[in-house]
């Protein structure tokens, strides 16, 4: 398959959003941009009824600038709506002036959305082997899956969402306790059938989607005074949480007030209370305990579909999601390649000496993951410049949207480690250190350790050792390099041993290196 440019287009009931791209030769993918708009295709006469003259300008405008992103990444569209063109009476005529007017066909989805919205969290969260119980909260619909190892078990697309129940139960100003009971009892209604069957499945994991969860997050972090994150992606919330937002919602019976409720965007002021009740009745008639939030949903599930077919695999699974951390890795060190051999032979160093001191470092594979991210992605600062690279690598890696499968406290640790793989070690006048917890400043100096002593085992980035092999004698960390034939090794060992000092600070040993 030719590498090439994709515009993912999601047409949902409030906001339509696109993802722009670029598929490379082995199927995997990078971002090139997103965007979003309130467009509220669904709002004004009623969801079921008919898209009003207003709506549909509103609709057409929005892909009309889409369109324009999508043609400067010389992107191909694919662009498939939820539940407000799905059960509008006069659809088509939205549709053809789509097509007409702009040359986007638009693919209505069925029973296929929340397996696209699947397909979409598994690629951001590293969840392919683990039962999941899927809740995607839209405008119109809430899609409610259990899937395991890319395998629907059970999907149910029910007609619960943000706007449609805004319409049905709360379109007076301020809400009253009657409208919120009401709005309770039909939504226990349309979901009670479903209980014991998802019971049956028992799923391991929560996980929830799209704009009205994500704004539950967000409200939650404010309310712990949190520093609202640049993402979402991971963010887990428990059952009391959510009953605290749903009591500050309560108190602030009038729009006014919602529009003022830390943490909460104003333009989903006024459709938050229903969106908010139907996650809490889920959590009541499922017995959920707490949700964990993702990024990814529909119109990163269209990417993956639609590569899919591209290489002519529909009827395949979607086991190649498996590794997404390493395919999130290897798309950054594409990105910038800068170093490749050199990058991968230290990282095969530095799990080496990793795996020979478990006894001394007591990680996990976690923490091992943590380490080849970090000794792969070290020298993409070389991108920007030479001078002061690894702190260009720091930036790089901590700010790119690529990083999916692991969540902002992972990002965080993976780029301090390639921060500290040279120069100074972590000091208190380090700000990016010094906020994460004293947990992860541990791991950080652990890990980092081990890769200073990797990366001086390749000073002139030759490959000249070939492999080493770590001994614990007493208070002594010997390390046994073996060098490629007929190359004296000095040089390489002199240069780990003048980045060994951070290894003998948090390990509390010497280190010693001999040649074999």
């Amino acid at each position: 398959m030719k590498e090439k440019n994709l515009a993912a287009i999601d047409l949902g009931t409030n906001s339509f959003h696109i993802i722009i791209v670029k598929v490379r030769e082995n199927g995997t993918f990078e971002s090139l941009g997103k965007d979003k708009e309130s467009v509220r295709l669904g709002s004004g006469s009623g969801i079921g009824d008919v898209i009003t003259p207003e709506a549909m300008e509103r609709g057409i405008l929005c892909l009309k600038r889409f369109k324009i992103l999508a043609e400067r990444q010389n992107a191909e569209i694919r662009a498939i709506a939820t539940s407000a063109l799905r059960e509008a009476k006069n659809r088509e005529d939205f549709l053809k002036k789509a097509r007409n007017e702009l040359g986007i066909s638009i693919e209505v989805s069925g029973t296929e959305e929340a397996r696209l919205i699947y397909y979409g969290i598994l690629q951001g969260l590293p969840v392919l082997e683990k039962r999941i119980m899927m809740v995607d909260i839209g405008g119109g619909s809430t899609e409610i899956l259990v899937g395991e190892k890319g395998e629907v078990l059970f999907s149910q697309s029910v007609k619960l969402g943000a706007i449609r129940l805004t319409d049905k139960f709360f379109v007076g100003d301020p809400i009253t306790e009657h409208d919120i009971n009401q709005c309770r009892l039909y939504i226990e209604g349309i979901l009670s059938p479903y209980a014991r069957e998802i019971e049956k499945l028992e799923p391991e994991i929560v996980i929830g989607s799209s704009g009205t969860i994500q704004s539950i997050a967000q409200m939650i972090m404010a309310q712990k005074n949190e520093e609202i994150s640049r993402g979402l992606n991971s963010f887990n919330f428990t059952r009391s949480e959510l009953t605290e937002i749903r009591d500050v919602l309560d108190s602030a019976d009038t729009l006014k007030k919602r529009t003022k409720v830390p943490g909460l965007d104003a333009k989903r002021a006024d459709i938050i209370i229903g969106g908010s009740i139907i996650l809490e009745e889920i959590f009541d008639e499922f017995s959920i305990s707490d949700l964990t939030v993702s990024e990814y949903a529909l119109r990163e599930g269209i990417i993956f579909d639609t590569i899919k077919k591209w290489e002519g695999r529909e009827g395949t699974s979607v086991h190649q999601l498996g590794n997404i951390r390493l395919k999130a890795i290897n798309n950054i060190a594409n990105s910038f390649p800068f170093e490749i051999e050199h990058t991968r032979h230290i990282t095969k160093l530095a799990l080496k000496i990793f795996d020979d001191l478990t006894n001394l470092h007591k990680c996990s594979g976690e923490e091992r993951e943590y380490l080849e991210a970090a000794a792969l992605l070290h020298e993409v600062g070389l991108g920007i410049s030479h001078s002061s690279h690894h702190k260009h690598s720091y930036y790089i890696i901590r700010n790119s949207e690529a990083m999916v499968g692991f969540n902002f406290e992972e990002i965080e640790i993976i780029a301090l480690i390639a921060r500290y793989h040279r120069k100074s070690s972590p000091k208190p006048k380090h700000l990016e250190f010094q906020k994460i917890s004293p947990e992860d400043q541990v791991t950080v100096k652990k890990l980092a350790g081990i890769l200073r002593i990797a990366d001086g085992l390749d000073r002139n980035h030759k490959g000249n050792i070939e492999s080493v092999t770590c001994e614990i004698q007493s208070n002594v960390v010997l390390f046994k390099v073996t060098s490629q034939k007929g190359v004296d090794p000095h040089l390489e060992i002199y240069a780990a041993q003048q980045k060994k000092e951070l290894f003998e600070e948090i390990f509390q040993v010497k280190a010693g290196f001999v040649a074999l």
